[in-house]
């Protein structure tokens, strides 16, 4: 079954982003991982948090220093909580894929209409996911050689003297070392771009999962729909196996229902963290921007802010496909042959419509990922920035 997924085109990024984590997808355990990989991908960023944190509790009366670390600190622990959600549900992740993918490759085998579903909503997952990756890579890369933008600018400003050149990093933080040497000012640059590389596919790792979890719940949907609204009417003739139709659609779109509420349920807390840390991460990289804008250095931030708010927007995005879709069964009812169907198959339709009225939701205990959230957050960002940026004054 892994050849025959692999050769689809589903999973294809997150597979790739697994891999440089060290971490194989298809393996419920992590007896097949590259261990050494996981280790140098994810052991920088661990040990990263102890400079922030300081660096943190440092600038604590300096707005702009304080805004530029905790946007780093943040986006580091949101990371780190993305990697031990994944290591603690690894087991039921990859069973879900398989199971997905199983209910999938049956509709197809059943259906011809399945397939084109399918291809469409995983070429759906597949761009998202790669414009996602692009984003986030863009971010990294800007991050990396931000120091050298600063410290090049800052040669121009002194007419090359370089003997009062600051050594900058990409990050904010505190080391029990004079980093303005040399010999330590490299190995602490590439602690801090290893920090970035972790940060940046820990979490390309899970929220590419999340899209291929929500595109292919959403295919679920589509195809009960599809095979609900062209369900033959067979009226008195053979009521039993109209009804028998009816009910293997209603099991597929139960599957359906079952796997949105795997996902809600175990994406809950990231989903919660996800919007709250971001929506604070954008006003102190928001701040950033104001501020430097439009001296280069604030490209980095740019890209952080646009990295931020398409991961916000994938959220919402996932979320608002699975509402839509779950919600589009219940249009389905209405558009099936349900006036010539027998009474015992329209009872048991009534009821399907009853249920299919309460829309599926991926809820962060106390809201729900939508677009109506997402733009709740940025209009209300763009508030705290201007706020921000009158303490500064």
């Amino acid at each position: 079954m892994e050849a025959k997924m692999e050769k689809s085109n589903s999973l294809r990024v997150q597979i790739l982003v697994y891999r440089l984590v060290g971490i194989d997808l298809w393996s419920p355990t992590s007896a097949n991982d590259r261990h050494l990989v996981t280790f140098l991908t994810m052991g920088p960023l661990f040990a990263f948090m102890l400079p922030m944190y300081l660096s943190a509790r440092e600038n604590i009366t300096e707005v702009s220093l304080l805004s530029d670390t905790l946007g780093s600190t943040f986006a580091s622990m949101l990371t780190l909580v993305k990697y031990m959600l994944f290591v603690y549900h690894r087991k039921e992740f990859v069973g879900m894929i398989y199971r997905i993918r199983g209910i999938l490759d049956k509709e197809i085998n059943g259906l011809l209409k399945a397939r084109e579903i399918v291809d469409a909503e995983n070429q759906s997952d597949q761009m998202l996911s790669l414009t996602y990756t692009r984003c986030f890579v863009m971010a990294g890369i800007f991050a990396a050689i931000k120091p050298f933008v600063t410290m090049s600018l800052a040669l121009l400003r002194d007419g090359g003297d370089g003997s009062k050149l600051h050594l900058e990093l990409p990050h904010m933080g505190v080391y029990p070392y004079d980093y303005q040497v040399m010999w330590l000012f490299v190995p602490t640059y590439l602690w801090n771009v290893m920090a970035s590389y972790s940060a940046v596919t820990m979490a390309l790792c899970v929220d590419t999962l999340l899209c291929f979890f929500t595109y292919n719940v959403c295919a679920i949907f589509k195809i009960a729909r599809h095979r609900l609204v062209h369900l033959p009417a067979m009226g008195e003739s053979d009521p039993r196996a109209e009804l028998e139709g009816l009910v293997q659609v209603l099991l597929l779109h139960q599957k359906g229902l079952l796997i949105a509420d795997f996902i809600e349920d175990h994406y809950r807390p990231l989903i919660f963290l996800q919007f709250f840390l971001s929506a604070l991460q954008i006003c102190f990289i928001g701040f950033q921007v104001a501020d430097l804008f439009p001296k280069p250095q604030s490209l980095y931030f740019i890209a952080f802010v646009g990295s931020l708010l398409i991961a916000l927007f994938i959220y919402s995005h996932c979320g608002e496909n699975i509402k839509k879709a779950s919600l589009d069964f219940g249009d389905g009812i209405y558009e099936s042959n349900w006036t010539d169907f027998a009474p015992p198959t329209k009872r048991v339709l009534l009821i399907a419509g009853m249920r299919a009225q309460r829309p599926c939701q991926m809820k962060g205990y106390f809201f729900e990922a939508s677009m109506a959230t997402f733009s709740a957050i940025v209009r209300s960002a763009m508030s705290y920035i201007m706020m921000l940026r009158s303490f500064n004054v």
